[in-house]
């Protein structure tokens, strides 16, 4: 808004003939320096990376063979892999999985993983840093089959996100 009254206050002086038409040009153009370079140095940052799936959603149950079965009875989904932390991942379709772990607070969503391209845990770390968001990068083994470092943040409302690789099947 300042920089609109900037340009009509340049504008009035000018019909009112306060300063001529080479004066009003320059200032203009400084002006437009001024903003455009205010601007430039207030944006936000880009995009970390561009989500390209939701690679899995991981749930907490009380019994991961129970649910295990429920979902293979009711939606078909087959056992693709059983981490060694205990979980079961079931397959949903070529590039995505539900996972099923004993974990706290049974019932719900433990966390949401989004698939990316060119993941990598430490620079998207970096660039998560970039948006004031603390991330934390699991190198436990044990944690996961993917052989890959996992990547977490919260988003505003405190869900537990992970950032992998698009097409990674746990």
């Amino acid at each position: 808004m300042a920089n609109v009254n900037l340009i009509e206050a340049l504008v009035c002086q000018y019909e009112q003939k306060k300063i001529n038409r080479r004066e009003l040009v320059s200032s203009l153009v400084a002006s437009a320096a001024v903003i455009s370079g205010s601007s430039a140095y207030s944006q936000e940052p880009p995009p970390v990376a561009s989500g390209r799936s939701m690679n899995h959603v991981s749930l907490s149950v009380n019994d991961v063979n129970q649910s295990a079965d429920f979902y293979e009875k009711v939606l078909g989904l087959k056992v693709i892999s059983r981490p060694a932390n205990g979980g079961i991942n079931m397959g949903l379709g070529d590039e995505s999985f539900l996972g099923l772990y004993n974990l706290s607070n049974p019932g719900s969503m433990h966390h949401l993983c989004i698939g990316v391209e060119n993941y990598d845990p430490d620079s998207l770390a970096e660039k998560l840093r970039e948006h004031q968001i603390s991330a934390t990068v699991n190198r436990d083994a044990a944690n996961r089959t993917s052989g890959g470092d996992q990547l977490y943040f919260s988003d505003p409302d405190g869900i537990l996100v992970q950032i992998a690789e698009h097409g990674y099947l746990g």
